[in-house]
């Protein structure tokens, strides 16, 4: 038996449940008390048994789609455990605050999840049950989770203030990133409630990451053991920037490819295991849409023909007098391209167009012809850049702080539980 924390005000309150727990045990005969209801850990004044814990292992089993193996299950077994008893610490909390949670609730989370993964209203538990598991396990989850939302909520909102100053300079950054590409990333997240749990917080981390590499799906692994609210949403933090995250984080994202997998990162308040969703490259020059003219020089004009075409692009700048260089130039295979969005060219032309301003003609560029081309670029239509409103980017502020605040306060409470872990 291993004790991690034992505070005076819980001793009497584990004696008690130990207590009751004791009389539930002589209803039950010996063989189901001892395979049934033995004591995983005691948290505070409740039980989590090591029936609870076979449940959301079967569940995280198959909703990782992890090998169902001995060594998988003795690798997840802490990972389980460490997330029951966050479970029962924020319900816990959450009576405390005189806060419920419905059964209403609870299934329209279920029906959300549904039709994230494309399922007809209550197909889960169908799903669920014939994989043989019972959907009660991913409604206590769900449970849990909303309870720790609104107690989050409840208790730590009133101290966060967004102002004007606060908008105005979020705004600041998104205008000076307006350049920069951006990158979709899901992060599982393990925090560390003091430095001695380092080395066990990272053990974790790289069980988990070897799960990873042997297949388990990222956003099951994030929703079962992620220690942050995007935990709900498979870890998905959405869009973000360089220069936005922890330097440690950041750096990662930088160096990472397209559907690429982080070894764990250290933060000030963890570990973070980060997956590169997709890349997206910001609104410029290479969305816009160009009216594009071309100049064909063919191979077979010689030197002298790219010669006269190099004089004539320097004497002379817009579209006006286009066919009148194309006669002089003796370039019959001239002409207009129309309308044409710049990204859709060949990389090769692309780089050339999109360099270039209305009314100029690029140097020469050799197509897969092996022909010569200038374009001139005639008219120039930018893709426009729209800035997120300011309601939004208050709330994305208020989340931000209240899920910084949300950590803390769940540390603050394990620091003063009464956890009792049984080997």
């Amino acid at each position: 038996m291993s004790v991690h924390k034992y505070s005076t005000r819980n001793r009497l309150r584990a004696a008690v449940s130990m207590a009751i727990f004791s009389i539930a045990l002589m209803a039950i005969p010996t063989v189901s008390a001892q395979n049934v209801l033995r004591i995983a850990a005691v948290v505070n004044d409740r039980v989590v048994s090591a029936l609870d814990v076979v449940h959301r292992m079967r569940f995280v089993i198959i909703s990782t789609r992890l090998p169902n193996t001995p060594e998988t299950r003795k690798k997840l077994t802490p990972q389980i455990i460490r997330g029951l008893i966050d479970e029962q610490i924020q319900l816990q909390e959450a009576d405390h605050q005189n806060i419920r949670v419905s059964e209403r609730e609870i299934d329209k989370s279920i029906r959300a999840l549904e039709k994230q993964n494309n399922l007809p209203t209550g197909k889960l538990k169908v799903e669920l049950a014939r994989m043989g598991t019972d959907i009660s396990t991913l409604r206590d989850q769900i449970k849990a989770r909303i309870a720790w939302s609104k107690t989050v909520s409840r208790r730590l909102r009133r101290e966060i203030q967004i102002n004007a100053e606060d908008i105005d300079e979020e705004l600041s950054q998104i205008k000076k990133q307006l350049g920069q590409p951006q990158f979709r990333v899901s992060e599982i997240f393990l925090s560390i409630d003091n430095p001695d749990q380092d080395g066990q917080v990272r053990a974790t981390a790289l069980r988990l990451l070897e799960q990873l590499k042997n297949g388990a799906e990222f956003s099951n692994l994030a929703r079962a053991f992620s220690q942050n609210t995007s935990a709900s949403l498979g870890g998905d933090l959405g869009w973000i920037q360089r220069g936005r995250l922890d330097q440690a984080l950041d750096d990662a994202i930088g160096a990472m490819s397209k559907g690429q997998t982080s070894d764990p990162i250290r933060s000030f308040s963890g570990y973070h295991i980060l997956k590169l969703r997709e890349i997206r490259q910001p609104a410029g020059k290479g969305d816009a849409v160009v009216s594009l003219r071309q100049v064909v020089l063919r191979k077979d004009g010689g030197p002298a023909l790219r010669e006269k075409a190099t004089a004539i692009r320097k004497s002379m700048s817009g579209c006006d007098k286009f066919d009148d260089m194309v006669k002089a130039v003796g370039a019959p295979a001239s002409g207009s391209l129309g309308k044409v969005k710049i990204s859709e060219l060949p990389e090769n032309l692309r780089d050339a167009v999109k360099a270039l301003q209305v009314g100029e003609f690029g140097a020469p560029v050799t197509a897969a012809s092996g022909d010569d081309i200038m374009f001139i670029v005639c008219d120039r239509q930018e893709k426009k850049v729209k800035l997120p409103k300011r309601a939004d980017i208050r709330k994305k502020l208020l989340t931000g702080k209240l899920e910084r605040l949300s950590q803390r306060y769940l540390r603050d409470l394990r620091r003063a539980a009464f956890i009792d872990l049984r080997n």
